[in-house]
């Protein structure tokens, strides 16, 4: 059974599914936190710019601040 494999010992479709299996299950819960999912795409253009997308469906462009940790609505993408 692949779930009781090491990971470095899975073929490379059942460690996608094996990640994907995990990343869905913290989806759920960030979700019902009401947290943003956090990631970087193609308008994160330095370092600390981050795209937030909230359960509600709103998305921002955010600037962290490093230093602080004070976030900045950049732009309201959706």
């Amino acid at each position: 059974m692949a779930s009781q494999k090491l990971y470095f010992a899975l073929n490379p479709e059942e460690r996608e599914g094996r990640l994907k299996a995990v990343l869905q299950k913290e989806l759920v819960k960030v979700k019902a936190m009401n947290q943003p999912v956090i990631y970087r795409n193609e308008l994160c253009v330095r370092p600390n710019l981050f795209i937030h997308k909230y359960p509600n469906g709103r998305t921002e462009l955010i600037e962290l601040d490093s230093h602080t940790l004070e976030e900045k609505v950049i732009k309201v993408l959706q």
